[in-house]
């Protein structure tokens, strides 16, 4: 890549619950030519790159990857040796410098929704910013589902085990509507990041960030992705919804353990809660947060 072909490119940020989509928005968006797209990088929740690095070491797969999308692959050691001692805004204004000229570089990674720290951490940046929300429900069944898929996957009498174990929470749950245990502390780390996200992003000007839903994403991802773009400041291009990207495995440590087995958008996953789940069940305070962030009910 000539020095002509790179200069200062722009950070986007994903900011949502886990299992919100996110995945999903990242691979759509990562299909577009001006947009680098690798899987999360947990840089914003650490001060620097070496705190980063010691205690997330697992996220060095997506700097790679990064490099590796950028057609310019580097190992972690020279990227070792390169940011060391760097605090993580400057890490990012490093790897800015890497993109290509208007390309966008986009962290997905729902855990900087957990405290304000790691948002605030991203303001010097001026990133555009994507509030990605999904219904309470929507959240708490996937949690819960992958859950108990896991557990049913345990070999011998410990998935036996499990499987009894858990028949018998979900039987207990049932005059809740379901809500497990599980499914309550879901629901609260629901409220807390929603929360979190809503009350920061109160403070960035309009033209820096943009809502989406989960569920419009799922039904109707052309409109969607044609203002994410517009957002972005990029022209849609043919072919990003054409299909969902390569389908391979992620990381479990850094995005959707289950996402290569889809291959295309499924509507139905907008409403598949309801199946297992009632509003009515959802406490008041998350009820009301749904209203006030305009959870459709």
């Amino acid at each position: 890549m000539s020095a002509k072909q790179v200069g200062r490119g722009r950070l986007v940020l994903i900011l949502s619950s886990e299992r919100s989509g996110s995945t999903l928005t990242r691979v759509l968006l990562g299909q577009h030519s001006r947009v680098f797209a690798p899987q999360e990088m947990f840089l914003l929740r650490y001060p620097d790159y070496d705190t980063w690095r010691r205690e997330k070491p697992v996220a060095a797969e997506s700097m790679v990857e990064l490099f590796d999308l950028l057609g310019n692959p580097r190992s972690i050691d020279s990227l070792d040796r390169e940011l060391a001692g760097m605090s993580s805004p400057a890490v990012y204004q490093w790897l800015l410098d890497q993109i290509p000229a208007g390309g966008r570089l986009l962290d997905k990674t729902p855990a900087y929704a957990n405290n304000g720290e790691s948002l605030r951490r991203s303001r010097e940046l001026d990133p555009f910013y994507i509030w990605l929300i999904r219904h309470p429900l929507g959240v708490i069944e996937s949690h819960v589902r992958i859950k108990r898929e896991a557990r049913a996957a345990a070999p011998g009498m410990l998935g036996l085990r499990r499987r009894v174990r858990d028949s018998l929470v979900r039987l207990a749950a049932t005059a809740q509507g379901g809500m497990t245990p599980l499914a309550r502390q879901r629901e609260t780390k629901w409220v807390v990041q929603q929360t979190v996200i809503g009350e920061f992003l109160a403070s960035v000007p309009g033209r820096d960030k943009l809502e989406i839903r989960f569920e419009d994403l799922v039904r109707d991802p052309v409109e969607t992705v044609a203002a994410l773009c517009q957002g972005l400041g990029i022209e849609q291009e043919e072919g990003m919804l054409g299909v969902i990207g390569e389908r391979r495995s992620m990381n479990v440590s850094l995005g959707d353990p289950n996402f290569h087995k889809h291959d295309r958008v499924d509507p139905a996953t907008a409403d598949g809660w309801r199946q297992m789940f009632s509003e009515d069940n959802l406490t008041l305070e998350t009820r009301k947060l749904m209203q006030r962030i305009g959870v459709r009910r």
